[in-house]
């Protein structure tokens, strides 16, 4: 069959429209917007592991801190996936992961920066990637870096925090504890106190069981929360509390309310990251 001009001219125009690329897409090369937090936060509600013992029974790095990083994104385009990558202190970073519609990572850490083997391989935090709909990306960085200190401030490998406590207190010794130890009170209004310089991601570590009640934590002397330490079957190294702090100086302070039937509770540690 011979084709007329205009019906060639019609499938020309036809094979046009259905090639052409979506004009507003190609418009847009302005990179997404991403909102990301720069350092991940503690899980509250979770538990850390017991320090690790070294060759000669000392306790070391703590494990098994769960972290997470929450983000948002925007742009006119719309957003059309994330991902995220592990990044080290000094090796290659590990692949990106695929891209999914998830603007959240949570993932456990430990407080060893690799100290006995020049730092090289500590995850230093994670890298984070969004792209809109034409294609475009934005890179960001999350930093990952628990410092795990104990209740009377002393840390593995990270200097001492300055703490002090008011009230009657005691030292009570358990494998089951961070570092083998918490301090414990019964007594009303008994305090402790913890100095956070730089702010940020900071969470506090305590007992639970039957026989403990509930404790008040103060930031600067605010209230921030009371948390209650009973619970019917013990669970050791809980978070009962964490927040992102200012980049400032804090005192974190955790008051003992003596709860009726049950005025104990046990502090065991505060982390920072």
């Amino acid at each position: 069959m011979k084709l007329t001009k205009p019906l060639v001219g019609a499938l020309l125009c036809t094979l046009a429209i259905v090639v052409a690329p979506d004009a507003s897409a190609a418009a847009d090369t302005t990179k997404p917007t991403l909102t990301l937090p720069a350092r991940a936060a503690f899980g509250s509600g979770t538990t850390i592991g017991p320090m690790a013992p070294d060759a000669d029974g000392n306790p070391q790095e703590t494990t098994g801190i769960r972290m997470n990083a929450k983000w948002t994104a925007s742009d006119a385009s719309g957003i059309c996936g994330s991902s995220y990558r592990r990044e080290y202190a000094g090796a290659a970073p590990d692949p990106w992961s695929a891209w999914s519609s998830s603007m959240s990572l949570t993932y456990v850490a430990t407080d060893y920066s690799d100290q006995q083997g020049g730092g090289s391989f500590h995850v230093s935090g994670y890298g984070v990637r969004v792209r809109d709909c034409a294609q475009n990306v934005t890179s960001g960085f999350v930093s990952n870096f628990p410092v795990v200190y104990q209740q009377d401030g002393s840390s593995y490998g990270y200097g001492q925090l300055t703490t002090s406590y008011s009230g009657a207190w005691a030292t009570s010794t358990c494998t089951c504890w961070s570092g083998g130890t918490a301090r414990r009170t019964s007594t009303a209004g008994a305090r402790a106190n913890f100095v956070i310089d730089s702010g940020g991601p900071v969470a506090v570590v305590m007992e639970k069981a039957a026989n403990r009640g509930k404790a008040k934590i103060l930031v600067d002397g605010v209230l921030r929360v009371t948390v209650d330490t009973y619970r019917d079957m013990p669970r050791h190294r809980t978070v009962v509390w964490a927040a992102t702090l200012s980049r400032a100086r804090h005192t974190v302070s955790v008051v003992n309310v003596a709860t009726p039937g049950r005025p104990r509770i046990d502090v065991d540690a505060v982390m920072v990251n």
